[in-house]
């Protein structure tokens, strides 16, 4: 298997699903480089496995390569149970600010800013059972938006004992540090004894 299609029409997700994959010797590019766009069936589960299994079986039925789908999510203290496998349907509510600015906003008053950030990346081969892997970064919400070598939630994020937030590493720091990162990293791993 040479080369991998990434099931998601989120751009910045499938770029940085890309470089973490890269980075652990697994070759992937976005399934619209090989096939039109495609209308993914809405998320239904209540677990990032389930979301990412559905995703992947999904696109794996259109094509005879091998794909490999992610769900992420954030989940932060003080905000309870909202947030973590529901995160992108809850942020897309408030269409009046972005998805951090919202987190800031929810957040204002705060003390309390630890957080985690969940990745679960399924892998299907044609022929062969999925594998899943899942990658866990905990640490803190910065109180504004920081850097530009990475997108999203890193903009935010900061692991413990740093200053800096995810988005301010160059990505050959960030990688390994990240939840994307530490999924990609135990895929190669599963995919080697496959």
């Amino acid at each position: 298997m040479t080369e991998w299609l990434i099931a998601s029409n989120n751009k910045y997700k499938t770029q940085d699903l890309i470089k973490c994959l890269a980075f652990y010797g697994i070759k992937a590019v976005s399934y619209t480089d090989q096939m039109p766009k495609l209308a993914f069936p809405a998320e239904q589960t209540v677990s990032y496995a389930g979301n990412a299994l559905h995703k992947a079986q999904f696109l794996a039925g259109k094509t005879d390569q091998g794909v490999i789908a992610d769900d992420s999510g954030i989940e932060i203290l003080a905000l309870g149970g909202h947030l973590g496998v529901t995160t992108k349907r809850e942020l897309h509510q408030d269409v009046t600010h972005s998805d951090n600015q919202t987190i800031l906003n929810d957040l204002k008053g705060q003390t309390d800013r630890r957080a985690t950030m969940v990745s679960t990346l399924v892998a299907i081969m044609p022929g062969q059972a999925p594998v899943t892997a899942v990658g866990r970064v905990s640490g803190t919400i910065a109180a504004r938006t920081r850097g530009s070598y990475s997108t999203g939630f890193d903009k935010l994020f900061i692991l413990p004992n740093q200053q800096q937030t995810l988005a301010e590493l160059p990505d050959q720091i960030r990688i390994p540090l990240t939840h994307r990162g530490q999924a990609a990293k135990q895929l190669a791993a599963e995919l080697r004894g496959v």
